[in-house]
């Protein structure tokens, strides 16, 4: 009797020694494999991971930004995707700028804050189909600007909390222009964005910029010819009690899971290896971290 519940007790330990001995293997091996690839294979491997979400990897910056044929142009933008994105662990300060040109009402969105496991920054360019009252602005979906009427646009992301570091940095000319930062936590009032943007006519510009001025009325800026350049770092809105405690809590999640991200990364540093080691170690959990949010089918 006393061999036989020994054995009980035996099997089980003996079945978790052996699991956890393959586990060590498998991660190592993982390791290796992740460390045996050239910055090109890391890289190529990478956005194809991304690529299908509208995003692609940066290795010299260490960042991920949006392409062009992202499939989020197809869903343009309303309100309500602000309003939603808290119940989806995204907390971040926007600034809507609104203003008319060539029979259309046009809205260039700032963005920056905690997107999940990931700080980042947006800027996104959309337009209607006619000019709008402005009490219609809230119920109005904007679709994506066409190739046409994009405009040149630049980001440059930075932390100030101890002491401001630069992020990351991307221009282009694009309809959404993102940076975001794989396994770094941050809120939304510790991240600064330097914007520019270049217009095509002299008529834009000033359209813009007496939206701006509305808008933004404190922010600082320089133009120079038909660019302009200016900080997003202060946001201009105030939330209700319940709001503020809805961000409270998606920013713990966020710092919660990053943290995560972050001890079964703990063999690298640099986000692109993170992500390719857990693809290779643990390849079903990233195949549900890179799954689109079912709130933007």
């Amino acid at each position: 009797m006393k061999s036989s519940a020994f054995l009980l007790y035996l099997i089980p330990l003996f079945i978790l020694l052996m699991s956890t001995l393959l586990l060590h293997v498998k991660k190592v091996k993982c390791i290796r494999k992740t460390r045996s690839l050239s910055l090109a294979e890391k890289t190529e491997q990478i956005n194809y991971l991304v690529e299908p979400l509208g995003y692609a990897y940066n290795p010299h910056q260490d960042i991920f930004t949006s392409h062009i044929n992202a499939p989020q142009k197809l869903f343009g933008y309303h309100t309500f995707y602000d309003f939603a994105a808290t119940f989806f662990n995204m907390v971040f300060d926007y600034e809507t700028i609104y203003f008319d040109y060539r029979g259309r009402t046009w809205l260039i969105e700032l963005w920056k804050g905690q997107y999940g496991i990931n700080s980042g920054c947006e800027l996104g360019i959309y337009y209607a189909d006619q000019i709008l009252d402005p009490a219609d602005y809230d119920n109005t979906h904007f679709e994506a600007v066409s190739a046409k009427d994009m405009l040149t646009v630049s980001l440059e992301l930075y932390k100030e909390t101890p002491y401001s570091s630069l992020i990351g940095s991307h221009q282009s000319k694009p309809w959404w222009l993102t940076i975001f930062k794989l396994g770094s936590y941050s809120k939304p009032s510790e991240l600064s964005v330097d914007v520019s943007i270049t217009f095509p006519e002299y008529r834009m510009l000033i359209s813009f910029l007496e939206s701006f001025q509305k808008t933004l009325p404190d922010t600082p800026y320089v133009v120079n010819g038909y660019r302009i350049r200016f900080p997003f770092h202060e946001s201009t809105r105030s939330y209700r009690f319940t709001r503020k405690i809805l961000r409270f809590l998606a920013l713990n999640s966020c710092r919660l899971f990053c943290r995560l991200f972050r001890f079964l990364t703990r063999p690298f540093t640099n986000s692109g290896d993170k992500i390719l080691y857990l693809y290779f170690y643990l390849p079903a959990l990233v195949k549900h971290m890179l799954k689109p949010p079912k709130h933007s089918k």
